[in-house]
């Protein structure tokens, strides 16, 4: 399916997000078993994040996004992909505010709050113990980067149109902490998007069919 960066997509977008959201239902259909188990068992000092799903126009006005790869390091998240974000430090007023800050911390690129559309549902992210809100903004102008590379291996730019290619969906065996598991994963550019970032992908990604149909 192919989606165009419109300012009629760009409003569209904004009105369904304030409606009723798929929630769990869209987004199981890229979880693992981990995250299964524990969506009722949230512990009540769980800490809590803001993602961002920052649209602007690509290649062909292709609707797209950037992804990022973080670093190797002794943690949950070592060398996997995410979108830029991170969590709520005592600064920030809402979560909007966590993720537009944490995108110009990562990545370098300013996005202002007159940009952001709307959120998606909450995801609870048990090895981290996090609630991920992922908030959904249009860029003015495709993106320049200047990634932190303390936080940031590198900066992937998508095209939403792979993503709907059943060819690049599978099952992979994944390790991740020395745990092995089965997972539902988008397989784009030779990468493996999956947990929680394929999870928000997939909510988002109902959201725009249900708006294209």
């Amino acid at each position: 399916m192919k989606i165009l960066f419109t300012d009629n997509l760009r409003d569209e977008l904004q009105e369904r997000l304030r409606q009723p959201l798929p929630g769990w239902q869209a987004q199981q259909r890229m979880a693992t078993k981990m995250h299964r188990d524990s969506r009722h068992r949230i512990p009540p000092d769980a800490l809590h994040a803001g993602v961002l799903i920052l649209l602007y126009s690509g290649a062909g006005q292709e609707l797209a996004f950037p992804l990022i790869r973080r670093p190797q390091y002794d943690g949950a998240h070592s060398g996997q992909i995410a979108f830029p974000g991170g969590k709520v430090e005592l600064e920030d007023q809402t979560i909007v505010n966590t993720a537009l800050r944490e995108t110009k911390e990562e990545i370098g690129v300013s996005v202002d709050s007159a940009q952001v559309v709307g959120q998606l549902s909450d995801l609870y992210i048990p090895v981290s113990r996090f609630v991920v809100t992922p908030v959904v903004a249009f860029a003015k102008t495709p993106p320049t980067y200047q990634p932190e590379p303390a936080e940031v291996a590198e900066v992937l730019d998508m095209s939403v149109q792979a993503f709907f290619n059943p060819d690049n969906q599978s099952t992979r065996q994944i390790s991740a902490r020395g745990v092995s598991l089965q997972a539902p994963a988008y397989l784009i550019n030779k990468e493996v998007i999956w947990g929680a970032t394929a999870m928000i992908l997939a909510e988002f990604f109902e959201i725009l069919q249900e708006i294209n149909e």
